[in-house]
């Protein structure tokens, strides 16, 4: 071999070292490629702290909240039971349940992990109920819920008019 094919070779042993170093993966799994935003937005604790209200007022979990086909609490579930815990300290409360599922015995396993999970985070579960029950919160008057949906949300197709955030009269009349 003479010295320019030793010196290619040198070349592309030094890229293929280089291309072999590259930055440590990142803690998260599901980290986006570019890594882990160092700081998070500006209106992040506002919007938590909403989500945190909405969430109280509701006091409930449903079938996202648990690995399909099983009674074990997902990590979505252990999120929102995480964040309902100090609320339900300081409070107590009914835990909802809402489900669509047939199986009684599923629903009851179910409800048993939450209460479980519930006494593990340190909750008194003499002010804390566990039922399987329709969530939460006043909701919307029957009436209303059907003249809006009779009415819609999208802007009829002439653009004149129409409910909802996406134009027409009532965006503009505000409200």
């Amino acid at each position: 071999m003479n010295a320019r094919g030793l010196s290619r070779a040198a070349g592309v042993a030094a890229l293929a070292l280089i291309g072999c170093t590259s930055a440590p993966p990142a803690a998260r799994l599901n980290a986006p490629p570019q890594g882990v935003a160092g700081d998070p937005p500006a209106l992040a604790d506002t919007f938590t702290s909403m989500s945190d209200n909405a969430m109280t007022h509701d006091m409930s979990v449903a079938d996202l909240h648990f690995i399909p086909h099983s009674s074990e609490i997902s990590g979505t579930g252990v999120v929102r039971l995480t964040r309902l815990t100090p609320h339900l300290n300081h409070y107590g409360g009914i835990v909802r349940y809402e489900t669509f599922e047939k199986d009684q015995a599923l629903v009851d396993m179910r409800l048993e992990h939450v209460r479980e999970f519930l006494v593990d985070a340190g909750c008194d579960m003499s002010r804390v109920e566990v039922k399987a029950m329709i969530s939460g919160g006043r909701g919307i008057r029957a009436s209303d819920a059907i003249r809006q949906m009779e009415k819609g949300t999208a802007p009829p197709a002439d653009g004149q008019g129409g409910a909802g955030m996406t134009g027409g009269a009532s965006a503009s009349a505000g409200g």
